[in-house]
């Protein structure tokens, strides 16, 4: 199981995004005991699915192919225990058709607030997943902006990179990207301070002090590893 289906890709995905994983030793399962009792059968390994608060839902012993084990995954995630409640998710549906509305005006902070709001309801739904795919491609294309700004400034226009780090550290708020920005404005002005040395050893100073300071912003770290190879 170890070596041939659990990194399989798909098996990943799913156990990433919807699953807390524990492993158990058999032979000292501690409190897991209880839980692994209720697993039919005596052939490890034993997988058993529980919900948050430790409802036990289902289990299996012994070895399971790559799609059988994929199926295990998706059928405990059909359980009515770990579905959002219907009056939650009329509310997640609304929220969604309202985001993907958001997403479209490219209004991202909305977008961000949503998936906050969504992820703070506990249960699975489809609305959940839209607003969360609408979220994932917000965050790809904050990355691609900072990651613009960056190939800027390796170009010298440092003032055409303003803008849009300005942009989104508004735009972005509440999100990793929000981060990213406020470290790319931070290695952008000393970028500027670098340009303006004449001596090689001070503009090398503040490339050092982007790569230490500004990890947020990795395109900006990258540049400035660059041209301290220079």
């Amino acid at each position: 199981m170890e070596s041939s289906v659990l990194p399989a890709a798909e098996i990943v995905a799913i156990l990433s995004a919807k699953f807390i994983c524990v492993k158990v030793d058999a032979d000292n399962p501690g409190p897991a005991e209880k839980m692994l009792s209720q697993v039919k059968g005596n052939t490890l390994p034993f997988y058993a699915y529980a919900t948050p608060d430790g409802k036990f839902i289902s289990g299996t012993s012994g070895f399971r192919s790559e799609k059988a084990f994929k199926a295990d995954l998706e059928g405990v995630l059909k359980n009515d225990a770990l579905k959002v409640p219907p009056e939650f998710d009329k509310k997640l549906a609304k929220m969604a058709e309202q985001a993907a509305k958001d997403f479209e005006a490219k209004k991202f902070a909305a977008v961000i607030k949503a998936a906050k709001d969504a992820d703070a309801i506990r249960g699975f739904s489809e609305s959940k997943d839209k607003i969360k795919e609408l979220f994932v491609q917000v965050l790809d294309g904050g990355h691609a902006k900072i990651k613009e700004a960056a190939q800027l400034c390796g170009e010298g226009k440092l003032d055409d990179a303003a803008p849009i780090l300005s942009s989104l550290a508004r735009d972005y708020k509440g999100s990793e990207i929000e981060k990213a920005a406020a470290a790319g404005t931070k290695a952008l002005d000393r970028l500027k301070s670098a340009a303006k040395e004449s001596d090689p050893k001070g503009a090398r100073r503040f490339y050092e002090m982007i790569v230490k300071e500004c990890k947020d912003a990795a395109p900006f770290v990258e540049l400035a590893e660059s041209k301290l190879k220079e």
